[in-house]
């Protein structure tokens, strides 16, 4: 039988100092770091390539991050930040724009397999990246990527916990997980929601849920 490795995994890279600013979180003028959250997806691990940038800076007194310039995720120097084997894997595979196109069209179908799967198996732990907009009956905003944690796993239904806020990209959420936010007990919000897992598989047929974390 043939299996296909692939997966993806959130990294940070150091970019540089980002000068004396003063933070709004501590209050005082700290000596900042550029930083830069990225997402690397491979096939066997020999084709890789980074997607999903998202600048940042963190507060060398307090820790605090904040967002950075929309440019700096493609700057040389955030772009040298990243270690070469993650930016360049995809060369020790067979190389070439045919063999890249192939490998991103096999991840995606793996990826999407993988995700039913999980949707239809849910264990306690697992994150759902969802737009609550099109769940929403009234909306704050036509778009609000945020994630949804299962608490409980009974018969036919899932216990879920959902995020205290949203983001108007999916980047944002992508973020959190990379940085770990999505295991803190404070990132959700103390409200518990019940949902039958006929709809979280349906959720994910329309493109409302859009990926699972485990």
């Amino acid at each position: 039988m043939f299996f296909i490795s692939w997966g993806s995994r959130g990294a940070l890279a150091e970019v540089g100092p980002g000068g004396l600013r003063h933070c709004t979180a501590c209050g005082k003028d700290s000596w900042f770091t550029k930083m830069l959250a990225y997402r690397v997806r491979h096939v066997y691990w020999l084709f890789r390539w980074v997607t999903d940038r998202t600048p940042y800076m963190i507060c060398g007194n307090c820790g605090a991050a904040h967002g950075a310039e929309e440019g700096d995720h493609n700057s040389p120097e955030a772009t040298q930040a990243i270690p070469k084997f993650d930016r360049m894997g995809w060369l020790f595979g067979l190389g070439g724009i045919g063999a890249l196109i192939a490998t991103g069209s096999v991840a995606a179908a793996a990826g999407s397999a993988a995700n039913r799967s999980e949707i239809a198996a849910p264990q306690v732990g697992d994150v759902y990246e969802v737009d609550l907009a099109r769940i929403s009956s009234k909306p704050e905003a036509p778009v609000m990527y945020s994630a949804m944690r299962v608490v409980k796993v009974s018969g036919a239904e899932v216990e879920v916990e959902l995020a205290k806020g949203y983001y108007n990209d999916s980047r944002g959420v992508d973020r959190d997980m990379a940085a770990g936010r999505t295991s803190d007990e404070a990132y959700y919000a103390t409200e518990h929601l019940a949902v039958p897992r006929k709809a979280l598989a349906k959720m994910y047929e329309e493109g409302v849920l859009t990926d699972v974390r485990r």
